[in-house]
């Protein structure tokens, strides 16, 4: 007969789980994926390190879970600040203030996230999502440019230089050395053909925290 886990072994594996997976994203957030050595993430964990085979396959598949976890929390941050109310001019520039001063805040975080040397599947997912923010850009440049709030940019094009500015930017300075939000944000608006100086009612600034707030792996 094959042995069933009951309701209070399911919960203890999925506490242990959670518990590793926070160990990991604390050590990313602190010190990178390479801070993330899976004798590190057990000892943090309180775990042994051959534990972390059991839920996990490699080193690789955690720090996946961890990097899919934190970016889907933030592109679902873009994705309702993109939806939100207000005419299209607005909301991109919301998600650009957004996303810029959420990165350079949490510059350690944001520097592992988006660019941080990396390989393998790692590398793959990180330029999925990055290819995702890009397409939050081109939608709202397009509906902008169709109630001829922006010029008409090539916003394929644009999105995808918008997309790929921060990460550069926190590249070419490191953590230690944060870019000026401000100037990186007038740059990035500038991009997109918006006017960085335009008032800009709808701004959201509780929704622009560092990355380390309101991540759950």
């Amino acid at each position: 007969m094959a042995y069933r886990k009951t309701g209070k072994v399911v919960a203890q594996l999925e506490a242990n789980r959670a518990r590793i997976l926070d160990a990991a994203r604390a050590l990313v957030f602190s010190g990178g994926f390479q801070a993330a050595s899976m004798a590190a993430v057990a000892r943090d964990a309180g775990v042994a390190t051959g534990t972390l085979y059991r839920y996990f396959a490699s080193r690789e598949a955690l720090l996946l879970d961890v990097f899919r976890a934190v970016s889907d929390a933030e592109m679902s941050r873009l994705e309702d600040i993109a939806a939100g109310p207000g005419l299209p001019a607005a909301r991109l520039r919301d998600v650009v203030h957004a996303f810029t001063t959420r990165a350079v805040r949490g510059a350690k975080q944001a520097h592992a996230l988006l660019a941080e040397p990396v390989d393998g599947a790692l590398a793959d997912e990180r330029l999925a999502y990055r290819r995702r923010h890009a397409a939050i850009f081109e939608r709202l440049m397009r509906e902008a440019q169709a109630a001829r709030e922006i010029p008409a940019l090539d916003a394929h094009v644009t999105a995808a230089a918008i997309a790929g500015a921060i990460p550069s930017a926190l590249t070419l300075h490191g953590p230690d050395n944060v870019p000026d939000a401000d100037a990186l944000i007038d740059t990035v608006l500038r991009m997109a053909g918006l006017d960085p100086h335009a008032t800009n009612n709808t701004m959201n600034t509780d929704r622009n925290e560092d990355m380390s707030h309101d991540q759950s792996a």
